[in-house]
Protein backbone atom coordinates (compact mmCIF):
# COMPACT_ATOMS: atom_id res chain seq x y z
CA UNK A 1 0.00 0.00 0.00
CA UNK A 2 1.25 2.87 -1.28
CA UNK A 3 1.68 5.93 0.93
CA UNK A 4 -0.70 8.69 -1.32
CA UNK A 5 -3.53 5.81 -0.40
CA UNK A 6 -2.79 5.40 2.94
CA UNK A 7 -3.14 9.15 3.35
CA UNK A 8 -6.35 9.21 1.28
CA UNK A 9 -7.74 6.68 3.71
CA UNK A 10 -6.74 8.40 6.53
CA UNK A 11 -8.23 11.86 5.39
CA UNK A 12 -11.50 9.54 4.58
CA UNK A 13 -11.46 8.17 7.89
CA UNK A 14 -10.85 11.42 9.46
CA UNK A 15 -13.54 13.44 8.05
CA UNK A 16 -16.28 10.36 8.64
CA UNK A 17 -14.91 10.67 12.35
CA UNK A 18 -15.52 14.45 12.81
CA UNK A 19 -18.98 14.23 11.22
CA UNK A 20 -20.52 11.42 12.82
CA UNK A 21 -21.02 10.12 16.44
CA UNK A 22 -18.64 7.22 17.42
CA UNK A 23 -18.50 4.26 19.74
CA UNK A 24 -15.27 2.62 21.06
CA UNK A 25 -15.72 -0.75 22.35
CA UNK A 26 -13.40 -3.04 23.97
CA UNK A 27 -14.86 -6.89 25.16
CA UNK A 28 -13.49 -10.02 26.46
CA UNK A 29 -14.25 -12.95 24.41
CA UNK A 30 -14.26 -16.76 25.04
CA UNK A 31 -14.50 -19.19 22.26
CA UNK A 32 -15.95 -22.47 21.40
CA UNK A 33 -13.70 -24.45 19.04
CA UNK A 34 -14.77 -26.52 16.43
CA UNK A 35 -12.76 -27.54 12.87
CA UNK A 36 -12.74 -30.47 11.30
CA UNK A 37 -10.97 -31.82 7.98
CA UNK A 38 -12.91 -34.93 6.05
CA UNK A 39 -11.63 -36.49 3.32
CA UNK A 40 -13.31 -36.80 -0.04
CA UNK A 41 -16.47 -38.61 0.97
CA UNK A 42 -16.93 -36.79 3.77
CA UNK A 43 -15.30 -39.25 6.55
CA UNK A 44 -13.44 -36.87 9.59
CA UNK A 45 -9.56 -36.88 9.11
CA UNK A 46 -8.65 -34.37 12.39
CA UNK A 47 -10.34 -32.16 14.38
CA UNK A 48 -9.43 -29.41 16.83
CA UNK A 49 -12.36 -29.10 19.23
CA UNK A 50 -12.44 -26.79 22.66
CA UNK A 51 -15.18 -25.68 24.86
CA UNK A 52 -15.51 -22.07 26.53
CA UNK A 53 -13.16 -21.07 28.63
CA UNK A 54 -9.86 -22.17 27.22
CA UNK A 55 -9.33 -20.29 23.91
CA UNK A 56 -9.76 -16.40 24.68
CA UNK A 57 -9.08 -13.00 23.84
CA UNK A 58 -10.30 -9.57 22.77
CA UNK A 59 -12.49 -7.64 20.68
CA UNK A 60 -11.64 -4.04 19.84
CA UNK A 61 -14.03 -1.99 17.57
CA UNK A 62 -14.59 1.48 16.83
CA UNK A 63 -17.78 2.01 14.86
CA UNK A 64 -20.65 5.24 13.88
CA UNK A 65 -23.83 5.40 15.77
CA UNK A 66 -25.27 6.06 12.08
CA UNK A 67 -23.41 6.20 9.37
CA UNK A 68 -19.46 6.24 8.59
CA UNK A 69 -16.45 4.09 8.56
CA UNK A 70 -15.52 1.43 10.89
CA UNK A 71 -13.13 -0.38 12.21
CA UNK A 72 -12.69 -3.43 14.28
CA UNK A 73 -9.90 -6.24 15.70
CA UNK A 74 -10.38 -9.07 17.43
CA UNK A 75 -7.75 -11.72 18.71
CA UNK A 76 -7.89 -15.15 20.75
CA UNK A 77 -5.48 -17.90 21.98
CA UNK A 78 -5.54 -21.18 23.58
CA UNK A 79 -5.63 -25.05 23.32
CA UNK A 80 -7.77 -26.64 21.66
CA UNK A 81 -7.82 -30.33 21.77
CA UNK A 82 -6.22 -32.65 18.98
CA UNK A 83 -8.02 -35.93 17.09
CA UNK A 84 -6.59 -37.29 13.92
CA UNK A 85 -5.21 -39.52 11.68
CA UNK A 86 -2.55 -40.00 9.16
CA UNK A 87 -3.12 -39.77 5.40
CA UNK A 88 -2.18 -41.77 2.59
CA UNK A 89 -2.11 -44.49 5.58
CA UNK A 90 -4.75 -47.35 7.14
CA UNK A 91 -4.71 -45.29 10.45
CA UNK A 92 -8.28 -44.78 11.27
CA UNK A 93 -9.68 -41.18 13.04
CA UNK A 94 -9.04 -41.18 16.65
CA UNK A 95 -5.11 -42.81 16.11
CA UNK A 96 -3.47 -39.90 17.07
CA UNK A 97 -4.61 -37.68 19.75
CA UNK A 98 -3.03 -34.35 21.55
CA UNK A 99 -2.80 -30.22 22.40
CA UNK A 100 -2.93 -27.97 19.93
CA UNK A 101 -1.79 -24.24 20.39
CA UNK A 102 -4.25 -21.76 18.46
CA UNK A 103 -3.94 -18.06 17.60
CA UNK A 104 -6.63 -16.30 15.67
CA UNK A 105 -6.71 -12.76 14.45
CA UNK A 106 -9.29 -10.97 12.28
CA UNK A 107 -9.64 -7.54 11.28
CA UNK A 108 -11.98 -5.34 9.77
CA UNK A 109 -12.38 -2.28 7.92
CA UNK A 110 -15.39 -1.02 5.80
CA UNK A 111 -18.02 1.43 5.61
CA UNK A 112 -21.49 1.39 7.94
CA UNK A 113 -25.07 3.14 6.96
CA UNK A 114 -28.20 2.87 9.38
CA UNK A 115 -31.87 2.62 8.57
CA UNK A 116 -34.68 3.95 10.46
CA UNK A 117 -37.91 1.66 9.84
CA UNK A 118 -39.63 3.69 12.00
CA UNK A 119 -40.36 7.29 13.43
CA UNK A 120 -39.65 5.83 17.15
CA UNK A 121 -36.53 5.36 16.43
CA UNK A 122 -37.07 1.92 17.98
CA UNK A 123 -36.46 0.01 14.59
CA UNK A 124 -33.16 0.40 13.45
CA UNK A 125 -31.44 -1.65 10.02
CA UNK A 126 -27.52 -1.61 9.64
CA UNK A 127 -26.07 -2.23 6.62
CA UNK A 128 -22.36 -2.85 6.22
CA UNK A 129 -20.03 -3.48 3.61
CA UNK A 130 -16.16 -3.85 4.04
CA UNK A 131 -13.29 -6.05 3.70
CA UNK A 132 -10.94 -8.00 6.26
CA UNK A 133 -8.24 -10.31 6.49
CA UNK A 134 -8.10 -13.80 8.67
CA UNK A 135 -5.40 -15.50 10.36
CA UNK A 136 -5.01 -18.57 12.34
CA UNK A 137 -1.79 -19.87 13.64
CA UNK A 138 -1.94 -23.87 14.06
CA UNK A 139 0.46 -25.35 16.07
CA UNK A 140 1.15 -29.41 15.80
CA UNK A 141 4.61 -29.58 16.38
CA UNK A 142 5.23 -27.63 13.41
CA UNK A 143 3.09 -24.47 12.53
CA UNK A 144 0.32 -24.10 9.89
CA UNK A 145 -0.85 -21.19 9.01
CA UNK A 146 -4.10 -20.47 7.57
CA UNK A 147 -4.79 -16.54 6.00
CA UNK A 148 -6.54 -14.72 3.96
CA UNK A 149 -8.39 -11.39 2.96
CA UNK A 150 -12.42 -11.32 2.68
CA UNK A 151 -15.04 -9.59 1.14
CA UNK A 152 -17.90 -8.23 3.91
CA UNK A 153 -21.23 -7.75 3.61
CA UNK A 154 -23.96 -7.79 6.64
CA UNK A 155 -27.41 -6.53 7.39
CA UNK A 156 -29.27 -6.40 10.84
CA UNK A 157 -32.10 -5.12 12.71
CA UNK A 158 -31.83 -3.76 16.13
CA UNK A 159 -34.75 -3.21 18.62
CA UNK A 160 -35.01 -0.83 21.64
CA UNK A 161 -37.01 -2.74 24.47
CA UNK A 162 -36.65 0.61 26.66
CA UNK A 163 -34.56 3.90 26.88
CA UNK A 164 -31.62 1.55 28.21
CA UNK A 165 -31.75 -1.16 26.63
CA UNK A 166 -31.17 -2.72 22.96
CA UNK A 167 -31.47 -6.04 21.51
CA UNK A 168 -29.99 -6.66 17.70
CA UNK A 169 -29.77 -9.09 14.99
CA UNK A 170 -26.21 -9.09 12.89
CA UNK A 171 -25.88 -11.56 10.13
CA UNK A 172 -22.66 -11.02 7.57
CA UNK A 173 -22.05 -13.10 4.47
CA UNK A 174 -17.84 -13.06 3.58
CA UNK A 175 -15.89 -14.26 0.31
CA UNK A 176 -12.67 -14.96 0.78
CA UNK A 177 -9.37 -14.49 -1.58
CA UNK A 178 -6.09 -15.02 -1.89
CA UNK A 179 -6.69 -17.61 0.53
CA UNK A 180 -3.90 -19.78 1.17
CA UNK A 181 -2.17 -22.60 4.04
CA UNK A 182 1.55 -22.27 4.89
CA UNK A 183 3.53 -24.88 6.65
CA UNK A 184 6.79 -24.75 7.75
CA UNK A 185 7.47 -28.74 8.18
CA UNK A 186 7.99 -28.74 4.42
CA UNK A 187 8.13 -25.49 3.46
CA UNK A 188 4.93 -25.87 1.41
CA UNK A 189 2.25 -23.32 0.29
CA UNK A 190 -1.09 -24.49 -0.68
CA UNK A 191 -3.97 -22.38 -2.24
CA UNK A 192 -7.22 -22.90 -0.60
CA UNK A 193 -10.35 -23.14 -2.63
CA UNK A 194 -13.56 -22.30 -2.37
CA UNK A 195 -13.21 -20.11 0.82
CA UNK A 196 -16.13 -18.22 2.11
CA UNK A 197 -18.72 -18.42 5.33
CA UNK A 198 -21.01 -16.16 7.64
CA UNK A 199 -20.97 -14.60 11.12
CA UNK A 200 -24.20 -14.46 12.61
CA UNK A 201 -24.07 -11.87 15.89
CA UNK A 202 -26.67 -11.24 18.66
CA UNK A 203 -26.12 -8.43 20.83
CA UNK A 204 -27.91 -7.16 24.30
CA UNK A 205 -26.53 -3.62 25.09
CA UNK A 206 -27.70 -1.82 28.33
CA UNK A 207 -26.43 1.93 29.03
CA UNK A 208 -24.73 2.83 32.08
CA UNK A 209 -25.32 6.53 31.26
CA UNK A 210 -25.76 8.76 28.18
CA UNK A 211 -21.87 7.79 27.12
CA UNK A 212 -21.01 4.52 28.47
CA UNK A 213 -22.90 1.12 27.94
CA UNK A 214 -21.97 -2.35 28.70
CA UNK A 215 -23.19 -5.69 26.52
CA UNK A 216 -22.80 -8.88 25.57
CA UNK A 217 -23.06 -10.57 22.42
CA UNK A 218 -23.28 -14.27 21.42
CA UNK A 219 -21.69 -15.19 17.72
CA UNK A 220 -21.44 -18.08 15.10
CA UNK A 221 -18.75 -18.05 12.84
CA UNK A 222 -18.26 -20.72 9.81
CA UNK A 223 -16.10 -20.77 6.99
CA UNK A 224 -15.99 -23.66 4.49
CA UNK A 225 -12.62 -24.90 2.60
CA UNK A 226 -11.99 -26.81 -0.42
CA UNK A 227 -9.43 -29.09 -0.85
CA UNK A 228 -6.62 -27.45 -2.12
CA UNK A 229 -4.39 -29.39 -5.46
CA UNK A 230 -1.43 -31.30 -4.36
CA UNK A 231 1.97 -30.34 -3.42
CA UNK A 232 4.73 -32.32 -3.45
CA UNK A 233 2.74 -35.59 -2.90
CA UNK A 234 0.34 -33.33 -0.17
CA UNK A 235 -2.97 -31.27 -0.26
CA UNK A 236 -5.00 -29.57 2.06
CA UNK A 237 -8.39 -31.45 2.53
CA UNK A 238 -11.69 -30.29 2.65
CA UNK A 239 -12.92 -28.39 6.02
CA UNK A 240 -15.02 -26.54 8.00
CA UNK A 241 -15.03 -24.16 10.72
CA UNK A 242 -17.79 -24.08 13.01
CA UNK A 243 -16.87 -21.45 15.98
CA UNK A 244 -19.22 -19.49 18.93
CA UNK A 245 -18.02 -16.81 20.58
CA UNK A 246 -19.47 -15.16 23.86
CA UNK A 247 -18.74 -11.84 24.63
CA UNK A 248 -18.62 -9.47 27.21
CA UNK A 249 -17.76 -5.76 27.19
CA UNK A 250 -18.22 -1.51 27.51
CA UNK A 251 -18.87 0.99 24.74
CA UNK A 252 -17.80 4.89 25.34
CA UNK A 253 -19.77 6.85 22.66
CA UNK A 254 -18.57 9.97 21.61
Amino acid sequence: MNKSLIATLSLLFGSCVYASSYSVSISADTTRFDYAETDDYGALLDTERADFGKVNGVTLSLTPLENGLYLGASYVRGNTDYVGSLLYSSYPYGSYRGTTMNEVGDYTFGYKSTAHLDKNGQWKMPIMIGVGYRRWVRQLGYDEVYDWGYYDVGIGLHYALSSTMSVGLDGNYRKAFNAQMHENLNGYTFDLKNVHGYKISVPLELALSDSLSTFISYNYEYWNIDASDSVGGFYEPDSETKNETLSLGLKLKF
